[in-house]
């Protein structure tokens, strides 16, 4: 099947563990690799796990620094290792803001449409994630009651930035949710792994559903 590949979403693989998955990683290509900095996550990782990962990760693939309310204490970690994104879930500083040097991007844990209503705005925010009500859960948000609140941020909050649709994706649902949402990136963590963390087919399944999926409308 040919597909426009104009109008396919990026794909961000999350929560990357281990030196196996940046070798799967380099075969399948995403477009982001995802590294989470948070304690309570099972998915966290130190700096220097995620240096050694990214050491062999291919260099086509971009970092995402995962964090959580950061300090700028985690920022300048974060840009010293040399990640490509930052990605703050819960609280952002204002201090974290000023001294970012990287695209950063915002996630909203989307509970309910008006959670959208609360997302800061700011230039040096490049992109936002909207991700399901508890981050990590491996479920989606509601689709249908917050579809209108998403489309409606896309046309004022997301304008002019990257709209990363995030929360319970996998091979089976995400056509679905880019038939919704024509997002302009899909991130997936937990849709995609085992026992022992990501899984190269279940990647690669994913990958596939994605580039046959069909956006609702053309991009602007």
């Amino acid at each position: 099947m040919e597909t426009n590949r104009e109008f396919v979403p990026k794909v961000k693989i999350c929560g990357v563990t281990r030196i196996e998955e940046a070798q799967y990683l380099n075969e399948i290509l995403p477009a982001y690799a995802g590294f989470v900095f948070w304690e309570k996550s099972r998915r966290n990782v130190s700096f220097a796990q995620a240096e050694t990962i990214c050491r062999q990760l291919d260099e086509r693939i971009q970092r995402v620094a995962v964090t959580v309310s950061p300090k700028p204490e985690l920022l300048r970690a974060v840009q010293d290792v040399g990640f490509d994104f930052l990605q703050v879930h819960g609280t952002l500083e204002s201090k974290v803001l000023e001294q970012c040097q990287i695209p950063l991007w915002c996630a909203c844990n989307l509970k309910g449409p008006k959670d959208l209503e609360q997302l800061r705005q700011h230039k040096k925010i490049t992109g936002y994630v909207v991700d399901a009500g508890t981050a990590g859960s491996g479920r989606t948000f509601d689709w249908m009651q917050c579809s209108d609140a998403v489309k409606k941020a896309k046309a004022t909050v997301f304008s002019g930035k990257t709209f990363i649709l995030a929360g319970g994706l996998n091979p089976n649902n995400v056509a679905e949710a880019i038939a919704l949402f024509s997002p302009d990136v899909v991130d997936v963590s937990s849709g995609v792994e085992g026992v022992q963390g990501k899984e190269k087919d279940l990647m690669g399944e994913f990958v596939c559903a994605v580039e046959t999926a069909k956006p609702s409308r053309k991009k602007e």
